[in-house]
């Protein structure tokens, strides 16, 4: 049916667009985003789910982390590149004494 077509189209946009276009993790304290990084793996679980995999070694991000992230469309390291595609509060006391690995999954519901 040609309905089905074109709604196979948008939604196989909507994934390139969003969940298979993120391309680091940004990290935030109480006064706004300073640190980013890249995924470690990404993992498709589904047609319309994925799995992003992020490590923090012990000498990144070290501070009071208020925020999570996820960045794309061209996002890179430098802070405030690309655009933002996902968010979540957290409170997590990071120290240089202790690595962070970050499970994310996203998911494109129809």
């Amino acid at each position: 049916m040609i309905m089905d077509g074109a709604r196979t189209l948008v939604l196989n946009s909507v994934i390139a667009q969003s969940i298979d276009n993120i391309d680091v993790i940004s990290v935030e304290n109480a006064t706004g985003e300073f640190f980013r990084k890249a995924y470690l793996s990404k993992e498709t679980i589904s047609a319309t789910e994925r799995k992003y995999v992020f490590y923090l070694t012990e000498d990144e991000g070290n501070d009071d982390i208020t925020g999570l992230a996820l960045w794309g469309n061209g996002a890179t390291t430098t802070l405030a590149s690309g655009v933002e595609m996902a968010t979540q509060e957290v409170t997590i006391p990071k120290t240089n004494t202790q690595s962070l690995l970050v499970h994310w999954y996203i998911k494109v519901v129809v």
